[in-house]
């Protein structure tokens, strides 16, 4: 998962801390699951992330949301 988030932060410009932080919110959660270093697993969004999504997928396409692109 480490390496993902580093990627996504070198793109994105986000903190590393900050993308480690929220992908541990978001399992704690159950919205995504992802290994350890001791057993790597790819990372995956759960059913409830599953719905978020198309939740925040649908408000978005109602024109909803503060932020451009919500």
């Amino acid at each position: 998962m480490t390496s993902l988030l580093r990627k996504i932060s070198e793109e994105s410009g986000v903190p590393l801390s900050t993308l480690k932080l929220n992908a541990r919110i978001l399992r704690e959660l159950n919205m995504i699951s992802y290994g350890s270093a001791e057993e790597r697993r790819l990372a995956e969004v759960k059913p409830l992330g599953s719905l978020v999504l198309r939740l925040l997928d649908g408000k978005r396409e109602e024109g909803y949301g503060s932020m451009p692109g919500y």
